[in-house]
């Protein structure tokens, strides 16, 4: 196998059949707008934060700017065009009329199959509920009231008149126009096998893309090229998965987290939810629904970002990263897998496997960032947690930070004023004044050195005064 121009790639648009060729790194909402003339689909930010180019893969809510289209073969892409059925309207679509919930209408075409989602979700239509399903679409004219209305009605008492649609044009040629389409789309290579992503990747080097929600931003800002071919995971079994693995002495056993594992799997699993629901409530906070289902933990990983959700839960928890190539199988901890900025251990030949997390007795961990806003934010500074309790003495104590410089860090010397002590609000303080004065925060575009010592001193203090016994938290 190598990176030879891709096949013609096929899959359905709205129920019709579409097949296409050209390089398979080019975005999906670029070929529904501008190859299959499907221009419901609105370009936005082109960063997966604005939600206006959102579409339904095989059911789920994406942003169509983060997607190669290689990663549509044999799938079902539905866009707001094919919503209306036999010539009628969906009763989502007649409830929003009767609710009056598209006012300009840029973002009703996104809403709409946002709130289709939520519909076939089966969720109870709560208006929280229904706020985080529509969060990642934004309505620029503030009209979030009458879009919850619209959905809430169409899953308690959905219209009954059907009112004729308008008749769809023809589904485009494939191909388009060159002079319409972006240039510079790299070649993508979709392995069927981890043996045959071994391969390629040893023999050719090319760049690995799982969910896309960094390197598709990065392609659209020219900061990646054509030069670059891209390794399609997304077919991969071998990297899927979560599954408890059986346990070692002072040891429940490990949760072992397969590299494609998404933020939206990780708040749904059972196992996360049993033994380390604090990796669900981190996933929580990353992105908006099109950005949980497609980001993988595995891409946050090697991304390595210092501002990376789970990098400092990775730390805390004592993780092990597995990785994987032609030559063999390691595991490299956490701390030693991020050396510098936007840096791994990993070799130009090798993959992340999985990440194991191990579940020793009796331990806690508390997890919290800190962002411009509550929700979808990146992170300004954040705050791992973690320790194992004996007789009411903390032990094992971890304090992992991220967002204050290169890589993500380990407080030792905070660490070493917590172990061995019982938590109380003395020792709060005590932890607080420690983590001060021993970071040394970064100052850039999103916040400043003093804000993030200050912050991360305040949001420590927080999380000891929550596990102070018989103490509210707050």
């Amino acid at each position: 196998m190598t990176l030879a121009t891709a096949a013609r790639l096929r899959f359905t648009v709205n129920g019709r059949p579409a097949e296409v060729a050209g390089p398979g790194g080019r975005r999906l909402l670029d070929l529904l707008r501008l190859e299959l003339g499907l221009t419901g689909t609105k370009e936005g930010c082109g960063e997966g934060e604005c939600g206006a180019c959102s579409v339904l893969l095989d059911g789920e809510l994406v942003a169509s700017c983060l997607v190669p289209v290689a990663q549509v073969q044999g799938r079902a892409v539905l866009t707001v065009e094919g919503l209306a059925r036999e010539g009628r309207l969906d009763p989502l679509q007649v409830a929003f009329l009767e609710t009056g919930a598209s006012q300009c209408g840029f973002c009703t075409p996104a809403m709409l199959l946002a709130g289709r989602a939520f519909l076939a979700s089966g969720a109870e239509p709560t208006e929280d509920a229904i706020r985080e399903a529509i969060a990642g679409t934004l309505c620029r004219c503030t009209g979030y009231t009458r879009i919850v209305e619209g959905i809430r009605l169409a899953a308690t008492d959905p219209p009954g008149a059907a009112i004729p649609a308008p008749a769809l044009a023809p589904l485009a040629e494939a191909g388009g126009s060159p002079a319409a389409l972006p240039s510079g789309a790299p070649e993508v290579v979709s392995p069927g096998s981890l043996a045959d992503a071994l391969a390629v990747l040893a023999a050719e080097h090319p760049r690995p893309i799982a969910g896309g929600t960094d390197l598709m931003v990065g392609l659209a800002s020219r900061a990646a090229t054509a030069a670059w071919p891209l390794l399609d995971l997304g077919d991969l079994d071998e990297l899927r998965g979560i599954r408890l693995e059986p346990g070692r002495a002072a040891q429940f056993g490990a949760l072992v987290l397969g590299a494609l594992t998404t933020y939206a799997e990780l708040r749904r699993s059972a196992l996360v939810a049993e033994h380390l629901p604090v990796l669900a409530e981190m996933a929580a906070s990353v992105g908006a629904v099109q950005v949980q289902n497609r980001g993988t933990l595995g891409g946050n990983i090697v991304t390595a970002s210092p501002a990376g959700d789970s990098l400092p839960l990775l730390l805390a928890t004592d993780a092990e990263i597995l990785v994987e190539s032609l030559r063999g199988r390691r595991s490299v901890p956490a701390a030693a897998f991020w050396p510098a900025y936007r840096q791994t251990a990993l070799a130009s030949d090798e993959l992340v496997l999985a990440v194991r997390v191990p579940l020793p007795v009796g331990r806690h961990v508390r997890f919290r960032k800190v962002g411009t806003r509550q929700a979808q934010a990146i992170a300004k500074a954040s705050v791992a947690l973690a320790w194992r309790e004996e007789g009411g003495t903390w032990r094992d104590v971890r304090v992992a930070l991220g967002s204050l410089a290169p890589t993500p860090v380990r407080a030792l010397a905070t660490e070493a004023v917590l172990e061995g002590q019982r938590p109380t609000a003395a020792l709060a303080d005590r932890a607080a004044a420690a983590v001060a004065a021993e970071i040394s925060p970064i100052d850039d575009v999103r916040s400043t050195a003093v804000y993030r010592r200050s912050v991360t001193a305040r949001v420590l203090r927080r999380l000891i005064l929550d596990a102070v016994p018989g103490r509210k938290a707050g």
